[in-house]
């Protein structure tokens, strides 16, 4: 009768099949204590036992990969799940100098190897969620040191894939519960701590937030590790731009904010449509969030001198300035109170009379809240309007419209993304006429459903959250005059018997992925050839601009429109209105009102 095989013993497999096939990537080798440790070496806590992973690889005292074989009869996915719980549950405190744990992870099948990044993300909840993310090719062991930092000479330069590895590392420090739930106060201190570092990366250590994690110094080795591991020399608008998005994604789930992101076309085509002249312009936008608004002005070459971002709040207040930061690339001495130019304060407060440009996405709550709604008043904002000897509804959209139109210069341009019930409610009927006495309204572009994500708050409200489904418009005007508290909105000075350039984008069934860019692309090709005097472009159908067809009675009361039609050619003069109680909406425009 035939021996049967013995097994082979689980050392025995790791000297002669994992070690051997990370040999060629320039891994240690057997016999190297220091930077490598094979199973029993650690000991992970998982539950009420301890278990034993194959090899880690460590540089510097750093645990920088972890590696699993697949036995004879084992998965690879078995393999991956086994790994993620040993990074996961990794005991830092005793096998990390720096309160690292290994980035990133391999499983081995016979010599074959599949490598992955760990990752922290955020699912549809909220909640910190981690997972294998498989890589296209096997790092050397060098590249692996570099992209951990630990070549002195030659630190790995910041890049968006790095701040994202960044950002999230942060979340989890701050996470002193583990909760594994993202919350504002969370995000606000892992912002600051960014923030403070590239003010100062010598000293931030002694001041809030990092000390918020006294109690905590693997925490606190962990942070400072992560943030010394890259070369912050070069920032720049796309790490500007991956830390905005991770803003986004990290409260795409919750319901503690009330307020949503501004998608980064919106705010492209709104600095576009307000025509922002470069070198000239002052810029102001007064709730200005995580400060897309600003970003894009300065973009437009814009002196930062020039522009200025209020918000009451401090979490958009830290996230904007750091986001303006890293766009033009602002650290040490650099920033100063006044760079970036963003201020935590009450955006409602007077701010100068003198901007050529006030743009922004107000704030959405019903009900202003705040203590100092006096103080509102006392700084210029009317309370009455329609002089009826009543207090005007404390709507935030109340103030935001008024403390827009008297915050331009006359000729100043005016651009905000207001939601439909201002351009229909009889409600607002009084604001309506308030933008009409002191504007000429240019163009009001309705937006699709959907396009506005979860992200920070500018106010803190009790009641009229926005939702994602809720209708936007863009509402572009110019200051035609000063505004004088307490004069009369008559019907003769609030008519609009002017022509007024509508737009409706809707979504299409099967979109592509730049298909809100290309469509608002179109709109403002069409606004402006509109306001030369020509005819509209017919290229894309969910633009869909035709002749007039029917007339109803207008939302804006006495408030008059005429749409130029795309039939028209551009020597055609515009048709006088009919009446001041008429307006001309294409059909399918209507849903604007």
């Amino acid at each position: 009768m035939p021996r049967r095989k013995q097994k082979r013993s689980e050392d025995s497999y790791i000297i002669h099949n994992i070690l051997p096939a990370f040999a060629d990537y320039g891994y240690p080798v057997a016999g190297d204590s220091e930077h490598l440790k094979i199973k029993g070496d650690i000991r992970i806590r998982m539950g009420s036992s301890y278990k034993e992973p194959d090899v880690v690889f460590y540089a510097d005292g750093v645990p920088v990969l972890l590696v699993e074989g697949a036995r004879e009869g084992e998965s690879k996915e078995k393999k991956e799940e086994q790994v993620q719980s040993y990074i996961r549950n990794f005991p830092v405190n005793k096998y990390s100098r720096d309160g690292r744990p290994p980035k990133y992870a391999a499983v081995t099948i016979g010599q074959k190897i599949f490598f992955y990044k760990y990752e922290w993300d955020t699912n549809e909840y909220g909640a910190i969620i981690d997972r294998l993310e498989p890589m296209a090719s096997i790092p050397t062991y060098n590249e692996l040191r570099r992209w951990y930092g630990l070549e002195v000479e030659r630190k790995p330069a910041i890049s968006p894939e790095s701040f994202k590895d960044i950002f999230y590392h942060l979340i989890s420090a701050f996470d002193v519960e583990d909760k594994k739930e993202i919350t504002p106060e969370i995000v606000l201190r892992a912002v600051r701590l960014v923030f403070e570092f590239l003010k100062d990366q010598t000293n931030y250590t002694t001041r809030t937030p990092y000390i918020d994690l006294d109690g905590y110094p693997d925490r606190q080795r962990m942070t400072r590790s992560i943030l010394s591991q890259y070369d912050w020399s070069q920032l720049g608008s796309d790490i500007a731009y991956q830390f905005r998005w991770e803003i986004l994604r990290s409260f795409q789930g919750s319901e503690r904010l009330n307020q949503y992101i501004t998608p980064r076309e919106v705010i492209i085509f709104m600095t576009q449509l307000v025509s922002i002249r470069p070198e000239e312009d002052k810029v102001l936008d007064f709730e200005c969030g995580s400060g897309g608004f600003l970003a894009a002005a300065a973009q437009a070459r814009v002196p930062l001198s020039n522009i200025r971002g209020i918000d009451i709040a401090g979490l958009p207040y830290y996230v904007s300035r750091l986001f303006l930061a890293l766009n033009f690339n602002i650290k040490g001495n650099e920033i100063t109170e006044d760079n970036p130019p963003v201020y935590n304060d009450n955006g409602l407060y007077f701010w100068g009379d003198d901007w050529d440009v006030v743009i922004g996405n107000p704030a959405g709550g019903n009900e202003y809240m705040l203590d100092d709604l006096e103080k509102v008043y006392e700084g210029g904002l009317q309370e009455d309007l329609d002089n009826n000897g009543k207090r005007d509804p404390t709507w935030e959209y109340n103030f935001s419209i008024q403390q827009a139109v008297r915050s331009a210069k006359v000729g100043g341009r005016i651009g905000l993304v207001l939601p439909e019930g201002f351009f229909s409610n009889s409600s607002a009927d009084f604001l309506r006429k308030y933008v009409a006495k002191y504007c000429k309204v240019k163009a009001i572009i309705s937006l699709p459903r959907g396009i506005f994500y979860k992200g920070t708050t500018t106010r803190q409200v009790r009641a009229g959250r926005q939702v994602a489904q809720m209708k936007m418009s863009i509402l572009f005007a110019e200051k035609i005059k000063v505004v004088v508290p307490g004069e009369p909105l008559d019907s003769e000075s609030t008519a609009l018997n002017y022509p007024v350039f509508l737009a409706a984008i809707q979504k299409p069934e099967t979109p592509d992925p730049e298909w809100l860019q290309k469509s608002l692309e179109r709109v403002l090709e069409d606004y402006k050839e509109w306001e030369r005097g020509g005819a509209f472009s017919t290229k894309n159908e969910p633009i869909n601009f035709r002749e007039p067809k029917s007339t109803r009675k207008s939302p804006f009361k006495q408030l008059t429109f005429l749409v130029k039609g795309k039939k028209r050619t551009p020597k055609a003069k515009m048709r006088k209105p009919p009446s001041k109680e008429e307006t001309i909406i294409p059909e399918n425009l209507k849903d604007i009102f």
